[in-house]
């Protein structure tokens, strides 16, 4: 099976590195490019058609943002991964509402990375534990005013694992942390995903804390 491709949008020599560095070490992903700027993110975009892309959102020429977009507008299958030092309230939800998969900060964990990108493959959102609980201030503050929650027929389990992917858990810690297997996360997570109508943990997440289901 040919490897999934993967663009860097970094300006930083050392992030690059390290983002590079992660992905060749990742089985079944493949590095097509790393540049610099807003205009030669998008240039390579069209020219390799990569399968994700990791992109900064502060960039000498621009806001990543405009990356982010043109992979939603894109007529083939990319994701983009927003990789950031910025972690506050106005980018964050501009970069979910452009489109986003995922949003990992800088100052976390980047030895994960290979298995962010791959949690985005296989449909996940990830996202660092500050920006998870930033996103649930963000929202809770936009709760119905009368404080009643519009009701969910999620099960209390579903409300347990939807909890924890707030709180940034991935699946197999989620998993550990309950007693059950992955799989058996993966299977509930589909579940939310149908009940809530939505197509990823961020959009669940963010769903859930509006009506007060978290």
């Amino acid at each position: 099976m040919r490897p999934h491709t993967v663009l860097v949008v970094e300006d930083r020599p050392s992030i690059a590195a390290h983002l590079e560095k992660a992905i060749l070490a990742t089985e079944g992903l493949s590095h097509v490019g790393t540049v610099g700027t807003v205009d030669q993110g998008v240039d390579l975009l069209y020219t390799r058609k990569p399968r994700l892309v990791l992109v900064d959102l502060g960039l000498p020429d621009g806001s990543g943002l405009e990356i982010v977009r043109a992979c939603t507008a894109a007529d083939w299958n990319v994701d983009s991964l927003v990789v950031s030092i910025f972690g506050d309230e106005d980018r964050v939800v501009d970069a979910i509402q452009a489109g986003a998969a995922g949003y990992v900060l800088k100052g976390g964990d980047l030895g994960t990375i290979g298995a962010d990108i791959q949690s985005v493959l296989d449909g996940g959102s990830p996202i660092s534990p500050a920006i998870a609980r930033h996103l649930l201030g963000v929202f809770k503050r936009r709760v119905v005013p009368s404080g009643e929650a519009l009701r969910s027929d999620l099960s209390d389990r579903e409300v347990e694992i939807l909890r924890a992917v707030s709180r940034g858990f991935k699946r197999h810690e989620i998993a550990q942390q309950l007693g059950i297997t992955s799989g058996t996360v993966g299977n509930h997570i589909t579940r939310i995903y149908r009940k809530l109508e939505v197509s990823s943990n961020i959009e669940a997440v963010v769903h859930a804390a509006k009506i007060g289901v978290i």
